[in-house]
């Protein structure tokens, strides 16, 4: 599956693909209930449907099949159990035609806009 039908789907396990490479393109790296939550913050602030957790976690096992992510079982730190917990780290592949794809991409740069906006304190 080429990665500007991912980023260009509007429904279904491809839009939620494209969300999980939207928010690893922010930030490169995160742990799986990151993705999740940094989706629902996009999602909500564009005003958009939040997909359910389990469609994330598909949606992260398809994007590994491709070659778009790695992912890394993990031991990260929590303080909610005062300790540690198992969760799993996902990385965005650097391939050129990702990163361009993303650079490129209307509903993150929107996004970004207005992330901006909000943390410069402009409106």
């Amino acid at each position: 599956m080429d990665i500007k039908d991912v980023l260009s789907a509007d429904s279904g396990l491809e839009k939620v693909m494209g969300d999980v490479l939207r928010v690893l393109g922010l930030y490169r790296r995160l742990w799986l209930s990151e993705i999740y939550a940094e989706i629902r913050g996009m999602n909500t602030s564009l005003n958009e449907e939040t997909p359910k957790l389990g469609d994330v976690e598909k949606a992260v096992e398809k994007l590994q099949k491709l070659g778009y992510i790695t992912i890394e079982r993990k031991t990260r730190a929590s303080l909610s159990s005062m300790g540690s917990v198992e969760d799993l780290l996902i990385t965005l592949s650097q391939k050129l035609e990702i990163i361009q794809a993303l650079a490129n991409d209307k509903k993150l740069q929107e996004y970004n806009q207005l992330r901006y906006k909000l943390l410069s304190g402009r409106s």
